[in-house]
Order: C-alpha cells, then sequence, then structure tokens
C-alpha cells in the first residue's frame, strides 16, 4: 500500500512525461486493476467518464496506456512500469537534438529583435540565481567581454567553482575577456590561466574599495550592487550608453591599473 508521500512522488516524476496529477491516478489505478474499460475505470475511481475519456486518450498520446480488444469491449491497460526507461531515453534524445540546434536558434531569434536602441531597456535580477541568469546571458557576447568587478563578493555568493567553471564556458565560445579588479588571491588565480580563459586581467590599487560591479557586452550593461548581503543585478540595454561604457570610461581605467601578478595556480 502507497503511502500519501509515495504518490506524490510518483505523480512529481510523471510529470516529467507530461502526465498532471489526474492522469498519474490514472496510470495508477490501471496498474492495480489489469485490462479495464473506461465505463469501469471511471466507476472505480468515482470521476466523470467523459472525465477519464479525455484523460485516458491524452495517456495513450504519451506512451503510459495504450488500448487492447477483448471481443467487442476496448480495454485500457497500463504500460510495463519498466518501460518509462524507455519513455525517459526519448526525453533525453529529445533534448539532446533541442540542445544541439540551440545556438543556431538563438542567433535567429537575436537577429528578429528590433534595432531600434534609442529607449534603454531595463531588467532587474536578484541574489544569487539572478546573478547566475545574468553571467549566461554575458554567453551571447559577439565581440570583447568587459568586467569591472569586486569579484571576491560574487565568489562568495555564487562559489568560486561556479565562477571558474563559467570562465571555461565562456572561453569555449571563443570570447575574450578583459577583467579589472581589486588585488585579490581570485585576481591571481584568473590570472595565472589567462590563456586558457581568454583572458587579460588588471588590478587596481587597494586604497580603491566598493561592493558593486559592471558587465558589458554587445549593446548591453549589466550594473550589481552588493550591500547588507543582498545583490541586485540590473541590466540596460542601450548602443549609446554601452558604447561610451566600453570605449570611454572602461578605457579610462583600464590605462591606470597594473596587470596582475600571481605565481601558480593551485
Amino acid at each position: 500500500m502507497l503511502t500519501r508521500t509515495d504518490t506524490g512522488r510518483i505523480q512529481e516524476h510523471l510529470q516529467f512525461f507530461g502526465a498532471n496529477a489526474r492522469e498519474s491516478r490514472i496510470y495508477m489505478q490501471c496498474l492495480q486493476l489489469g485490462p479495464v474499460s473506461v465505463q469501469e475505470l471511471s466507476r472505480t475511481m468515482k470521476m466523470n467518464r467523459v472525465t477519464v475519456h479525455s484523460a485516458v486518450e491524452q495517456l495513450i498520446e504519451k506512451g503510459l496506456l495504450f488500448e487492447s480488444r477483448k471481443g467487442k469491449r476496448r480495454l485500457i491497460v497500463a504500460e510495463e512500469p519498466m518501460s518509462l526507461l524507455r519513455l525517459l531515453a526519448k526525453k533525453e534524445q529529445e533534448l539532446s537534438r533541442v540542445r544541439g540546434g540551440m545556438e543556431h536558434m538563438l542567433k535567429l531569434l537575436i537577429s528578429l529583435q528590433s534595432t531600434d536602441q534609442s529607449t534603454p531597456s531595463v531588467k532587474l535580477y536578484e541574489g544569487a540565481d539572478g546573478f547566475k541568469k545574468m553571467l549566461e546571458e554575458t554567453l551571447s557576447a559577439r565581440g570583447e567581454l568587459l568586467v569591472f568587478s569586486y569579484v571576491p563578493l560574487f565568489s562568495e555568493l555564487v562559489g568560486e567553482k561556479y565562477l571558474l567553471d563559467y570562465f571555461q564556458k565562456r572561453a569555449d565560445r571563443g570570447i575574450h575577456t578583459r577583467f579589472l579588479f581589486p588585488p585579490c588571491a581570485f585576481a591571481d588565480k584568473v590570472a595565472a590561466r589567462a590563456k586558457e580563459y581568454r583572458v587579460q586581467v588588471r588590478t587596481l590599487p587597494k586604497k580603491y574599495v566598493w561592493q558593486s560591479g559592471i558587465f558589458s557586452w554587445n549593446d548591453c550593461l549589466a550594473l550589481m550592487s552588493y550591500t547588507e548581503r543582498h545583490l541586485t543585478c540590473t541590466i540596460i540595454e542601450n548602443r549609446d550608453i554601452a558604447h561610451f561604457y566600453r570605449t570611454i570610461m572602461f578605457e579610462l581605467c583600464w590605462g591606470q591599473a597594473a596587470k596582475a601578478q600571481y605565481t601558480s595556480f593551485k
């Protein structure tokens, strides 16, 4: 006898195969009853026959039930539970095909976006998850990524391993990055793998302290604030603003910064 917790877990997993709560209950009931007519199933479950019939048709389409015949009677039969592994493998193949074409599809969708940059578009993200979303957006950079950041704060928030994995993912896409950091151990680690990560790292004097950062790519600026341990990330997309920051403000700071010093990466 399944507990309510067991039933809930089964329903949660069956959602992956497209079954809602009602359909999950019908599938489990069919497993218990064996071959059964829609009428008998609706009577057993005390549900409207039309509702059950509609759910059964959906479950057949999703591969969780199949139709059988006994004389002229139409019977509904649950697929063996082990068949879920076959359905899972099919889902994985579909996901692999989608993932393979995702980058090309994104380029096509980006090409459809309006080129009118007269009015800045603004997005606001919060917390570590929001910061990660912003980092994922930088992977669409068509040219150089410029980063002016107090990295120790952000590496503490999302984890140093996550950031290093992100640097590698970005490098794999051929994106070159220039970093402006305060002097810190993390800056040394990144500089030590400059060729691998496709980066240049420079540091500003220790007298400068800040709790924010700016990422810039394409026509976007991501402005981050980390005060009272609360991270916000505001992304502004505007060609003129991005051009001013990238070609003037960042370059002025870059020219005043020193190359990062490091020994070996550990």
